[in-house]
């Protein structure tokens, strides 16, 4: 009676040291193609013979004769391998300039300001075909939206996810206090932002500890800048930001040190381990980190 054979008893290497054996008709020679020591090789196919319940190969003088049972496996097998090779071999289609793919990438709002609309201007003419969903904020954890594809990039300063070593850090930036030039900043008169889930909730949570009280607070960094003209008020925001925003600005800003340290921030792209031969990752990726370096170094910012 013929033995039925499941998928999951074979393994590619039984099945590649079959068909290199069929074509070489010697167990030494086949283990020299492959790779490996002639016992291995021996214990392979003995394996295979118990799974076929078949001999499959009788030695003779001539060398290893294949059995009917292996005389019909050896073509299907060989083009299954050929065709699997091929497969996990195959080059990406990807192709910027004409492809019409859809990236998902988690932004922190800080991102947004620095790098999208540079992003954009980037791809809107060498990829008109290509469209960015950014995200900003993630249901779950961030590490696993990044691994099951529905987030395909993140970007900012995301410290959950500083152990993953699919990632490269862009530049290291910190806070610092900015006030309208036009007026004196109050002492401790501070407006920050709380940005729930994120990095940037240990500013509010540091003054605390100092015994400073913000006496505003907002959700996000865009409206920081809106809170300062004609007040006495210093804002806390990353240095490089700042200084953007006061190129953006008709109101005149001033830096000032902050009478504590807070933690640096480390901006990086973060991508899933999954996607190492994704051409389409790799190009946005490398889009992303041309955008961060368009900007000039914050010592070639005026003060």
């Amino acid at each position: 009676m013929k033995r039925h054979i499941s998928l999951d008893q074979l393994d590619f290497r039984l099945l590649n040291v079959f068909i290199t054996i069929f074509r070489e008709r010697h167990v030494g020679r086949a283990a020299d193609t492959l790779g490996m020591s002639q016992p291995t090789v021996s214990t392979l196919l003995a394996r295979l013979r118990r799974i076929s319940g078949d001999p499959l190969f009788i030695r003779s003088a001539q060398g290893m004769q294949p059995t009917v049972l292996a005389r019909n496996w050896a073509e299907p097998v060989a083009s299954a391998l050929t065709m699997l090779e091929s497969a996990l071999n195959a080059p990406s289609d990807f192709d910027a300039a004409t492809s019409q793919r859809t990236f998902s990438v988690y932004m922190t709002d800080v991102g947004q300001m620095l790098m999208l609309n540079r992003l954009i201007s980037r791809i809107e003419t060498t990829a008109p075909g290509i469209r960015i969903q950014t995200i900003g904020t993630w249901e779950g954890t961030l590490a696993d939206q990044l691994d099951d594809r529905s987030i395909d990039i993140a970007f900012g300063w995301i410290p959950q996810l500083k152990a993953r070593k699919t990632s490269s850090l862009l530049f290291k930036d910190r806070y610092v206090g900015v006030h309208d030039a036009a007026t004196a900043p109050a002492l401790h008169r501070y407006a920050v932002a709380y940005v729930p889930n994120s990095a940037h909730q240990i500013v509010p949570e540091r003054f605390q500890l100092h015994g400073i009280k913000p006496v505003i607070t907002v959700p996000n960094f865009f409206m920081l800048p809106e809170v300062l003209t004609g007040t006495s008020i210093t804002a806390v925001v990353p240095e490089r930001l700042v200084r953007l925003l006061s190129q953006q600005r008709s109101t005149a800003l001033r830096i000032v040190e902050l009478p504590f340290k807070l933690p640096m921030i480390s901006i990086r792209v973060h991508w899933s381990a999954g996607t190492w031969r994704d051409e389409g990752i790799d190009w946005l990726r490398n889009q992303i980190i041309a955008s961060v370096n368009d900007y000039p170094p914050i010592k070639d910012f005026p003060p």
